[in-house]
Formats: structure tokens, C-alpha cells, sequence
């Protein structure tokens, strides 16, 4: 009897996490076709594709799946080390990134190419928002807390890393903003989420290190601005 229930709870958590999955995947391809292929979808359908609406739905799916109990989530309001230590950890971390990105301006710059920098938009102030809040929560909901608790029970800590790390790297790529800094941060948030255990840790390095993207990109439009 003991036997029968654990293996019909053990199909049971099988079935609930190729559910998530599903739900996950399914709606990281709707947000592509909404915001790069609209003309692949009825316009009426492609109005209805918010992101937001779009994450929140994804979210009450996955906890109705798993009966309001869902802890890869990361619904906690404080990381299991404390706050102190992944301040300490995001300045490394930043470092790490900006050093990164140094080395590979110069090779660029060496080789005679022209860095890419985005057009600069008519609105700051929406450009910061978009930038720091919108993108971050959208973002770090979708390709954290839903696809961590699709592919966690499946693929483990290392296969979860990997892979969000791949798939948010490749929303950058699609989007119009590839980058290596994209790729190393994808799994570095990835690996914060889940050592964590709260997605506020990623939720606020992302923000943070868009904040400095966007003053770095405030700097050079003013400095090529002074070249013409």
C-alpha cells in the first residue's frame, strides 16, 4: 500500500513538473512571437500578449499545478544567507562583468570594429523605467522563478543553470542586444536564484546592472553627441 502511494506520488510530481514545463516553454515562445514576429499572430491575439499579464498567468498556472505549493519560485522575502552576503557577492560579481566587458571592448576596438551602441531614445525617463523595472521583473519571473520550477525536478541545479542561462542569453541575441555580458549574467542569476532561494537576489542584481548599462549608455551618447 505504502508502495502504491509513493509511486502514484512520485507520477504525480512527474506529471506536475512536464506540466510546468510546458507552461513555461509555451509561454517564453508566445512572448517571442508577440514582440519579434507579431505578423505570425491575429492581431486581436497579439494585443492580449502582455508580458506581464502573460507572467502572471504562467505563475497562477504552475501554483494551481502544484496545489498553491511551489517553493522553486523563490516567494521569500529574505535570501537564506542574509542580505549582507549577496551585496558582498553582487559587487564581485559586477566586477567580474565589467572586466569582462573591458577586455572584450579593447579586442574589439583592436580589430577595428565599430562598438554597437543602442539608438538613443526620446524618453530617458522611460528608457530608465523600462530598463530597471519593467525588464528586470518580467525577465527574472519567466526565465527564473517559471522555468526554474519546470526543469529543476527534471534536469537538477547544474541542468536549471545551463539552461536559463542558454535561453536568456538567446532572448537578448533575438531581441536585438547579444552580448557575452548577456550569457555570463544569465547563469550567474540563475545561480544566485537558486543559492538564494528568493527571487529578489536576481530581481535586484539585474536591476542594478542594467542601471549601470543605462549610465554607460547615457556616457557614450553624450560623448559621441560631443564628437559631431
Amino acid at each position: 500500500m505504502l508502495e502504491r502511494t509513493s509511486r502514484t506520488t512520485s507520477r504525480g510530481r512527474t506529471w506536475a513538473s512536464c506540466c510546468a514545463a510546458l507552461i513555461a516553454v509555451t509561454l517564453i515562445v508566445l512572448q517571442f512571437a508577440a514582440t519579434r514576429f507579431p505578423t505570425w499572430l491575429p492581431p486581436e491575439w497579439f494585443l492580449a500578449l502582455d508580458e506581464p499579464l502573460l507572467a502572471l498567468a504562467g505563475l497562477a498556472a504552475v501554483l494551481c499545478i502544484h496545489d498553491g505549493e511551489a517553493p522553486l519560485l523563490g516567494f521569500r522575502l529574505a535570501p537564506l544567507q542574509g542580505w549582507l552576503y549577496w551585496v558582498r557577492t553582487a559587487l564581485w560579481f559586477g566586477a567580474a562583468i565589467a572586466l569582462l566587458l573591458v577586455v572584450c571592448s579593447a579586442f574589439w576596438i583592436l580589430v577595428g570594429w565599430q562598438i554597437p551602441l543602442p539608438p538613443q531614445p526620446t524618453n530617458l525617463a522611460m528608457k530608465l523605467f523600462w530598463m530597471c523595472c519593467y525588464a528586470p521583473l518580467v525577465e527574472e519571473v519567466v526565465f527564473r522563478s517559471l522555468l526554474t520550477a519546470a526543469v529543476y525536478p527534471l534536469l537538477g541545479e547544474r541542468g536549471t543553470i545551463v539552461a536559463s542561462g542558454v535561453v536568456f542569453a538567446l532572448i537578448h541575441v533575438i531581441g536585438g542586444n547579444p552580448g557575452p555580458d548577456n550569457q555570463v549574467a544569465g547563469f550567474l542569476l540563475e545561480w544566485a536564484f537558486l543559492r538564494s532561494g528568493t527571487i529578489l537576489v536576481p530581481l535586484a542584481m539585474h536591476a542594478a546592472g542594467n542601471l549601470i548599462a543605462f549610465g554607460v549608455h547615457i556616457a557614450s551618447w553624450h560623448w559621441l553627441a560631443s564628437l559631431a
